[in-house]
Protein backbone atom coordinates (compact mmCIF):
# COMPACT_ATOMS: atom_id res chain seq x y z
CA UNK A 1 0.00 0.00 0.00
CA UNK A 2 1.29 3.31 -0.76
CA UNK A 3 1.98 5.58 2.24
CA UNK A 4 0.43 9.14 2.67
CA UNK A 5 2.42 12.59 3.00
CA UNK A 6 0.70 15.37 4.35
CA UNK A 7 0.72 18.79 2.59
CA UNK A 8 3.21 19.67 5.18
CA UNK A 9 5.69 16.89 4.43
CA UNK A 10 5.62 17.36 0.68
CA UNK A 11 6.39 21.07 0.85
CA UNK A 12 9.43 20.03 3.12
CA UNK A 13 10.79 17.55 0.03
CA UNK A 14 10.10 19.63 -2.37
CA UNK A 15 11.56 22.35 -0.91
CA UNK A 16 8.52 25.09 -1.31
CA UNK A 17 5.79 26.71 0.88
CA UNK A 18 2.86 24.58 1.56
CA UNK A 19 0.69 27.18 -0.13
CA UNK A 20 2.52 26.07 -3.08
CA UNK A 21 1.70 23.09 -2.54
CA UNK A 22 -2.23 23.47 -2.35
CA UNK A 23 -2.00 25.90 -5.14
CA UNK A 24 -0.48 22.49 -7.18
CA UNK A 25 -3.36 20.91 -5.90
CA UNK A 26 -6.61 22.96 -6.46
CA UNK A 27 -4.47 23.46 -10.46
CA UNK A 28 -4.61 19.70 -10.59
CA UNK A 29 -0.95 19.14 -10.91
CA UNK A 30 -0.35 16.88 -7.91
CA UNK A 31 -3.20 14.65 -7.33
CA UNK A 32 -4.75 14.55 -3.78
CA UNK A 33 -7.44 13.16 -1.64
CA UNK A 34 -8.66 14.14 1.33
CA UNK A 35 -8.67 11.50 4.73
CA UNK A 36 -10.78 12.67 7.61
CA UNK A 37 -10.95 16.06 6.40
CA UNK A 38 -7.42 16.47 5.80
CA UNK A 39 -5.38 16.40 2.89
CA UNK A 40 -3.05 13.70 1.80
CA UNK A 41 -0.96 12.90 -1.16
CA UNK A 42 -0.08 9.76 -2.13
CA UNK A 43 3.91 8.56 -2.05
CA UNK A 44 3.71 7.61 -6.04
CA UNK A 45 1.96 10.20 -7.32
CA UNK A 46 4.51 12.68 -5.45
CA UNK A 47 7.35 10.77 -7.03
CA UNK A 48 5.40 11.13 -10.53
CA UNK A 49 4.88 14.78 -10.19
CA UNK A 50 8.48 15.47 -9.30
CA UNK A 51 10.16 13.33 -11.96
CA UNK A 52 7.68 14.97 -14.82
CA UNK A 53 8.43 18.54 -13.19
CA UNK A 54 12.27 18.79 -11.83
CA UNK A 55 13.71 16.27 -14.47
CA UNK A 56 12.52 17.89 -17.57
CA UNK A 57 14.68 20.52 -19.38
CA UNK A 58 13.13 23.96 -19.02
CA UNK A 59 12.00 23.73 -22.05
CA UNK A 60 9.95 21.08 -21.48
CA UNK A 61 9.34 22.16 -17.78
CA UNK A 62 6.93 24.91 -19.87
CA UNK A 63 5.47 22.55 -21.96
CA UNK A 64 4.22 20.52 -19.11
CA UNK A 65 2.65 23.43 -17.18
CA UNK A 66 1.13 24.48 -20.11
CA UNK A 67 -0.25 21.83 -20.88
CA UNK A 68 -1.55 21.66 -17.31
CA UNK A 69 -3.42 24.59 -17.82
CA UNK A 70 -0.96 27.03 -16.64
CA UNK A 71 1.01 28.94 -19.84
CA UNK A 72 4.42 30.96 -19.18
CA UNK A 73 6.56 32.38 -21.30
CA UNK A 74 10.30 32.35 -20.94
CA UNK A 75 12.03 36.32 -19.64
CA UNK A 76 13.74 37.35 -22.76
CA UNK A 77 15.02 40.75 -24.49
CA UNK A 78 11.90 41.31 -26.45
CA UNK A 79 10.27 41.35 -22.64
CA UNK A 80 8.29 44.92 -22.65
CA UNK A 81 9.56 45.38 -18.87
CA UNK A 82 13.39 45.85 -20.53
CA UNK A 83 11.62 48.61 -22.91
CA UNK A 84 10.46 51.19 -19.84
CA UNK A 85 11.95 54.77 -20.50
CA UNK A 86 12.52 57.27 -17.70
CA UNK A 87 14.51 57.63 -14.79
CA UNK A 88 15.80 54.78 -13.03
CA UNK A 89 14.78 52.62 -16.31
CA UNK A 90 18.07 51.81 -17.55
CA UNK A 91 20.14 48.43 -17.00
CA UNK A 92 23.03 50.37 -17.11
Amino acid sequence: MDSLLSVRQVAFILKVHQLTIRRYIKDGRLKAVKVGGNVRIKEQDLSSFHKDLFTATPQQAIIIKAKKGKVEKPFGYEDPFLKLSGRGASLT
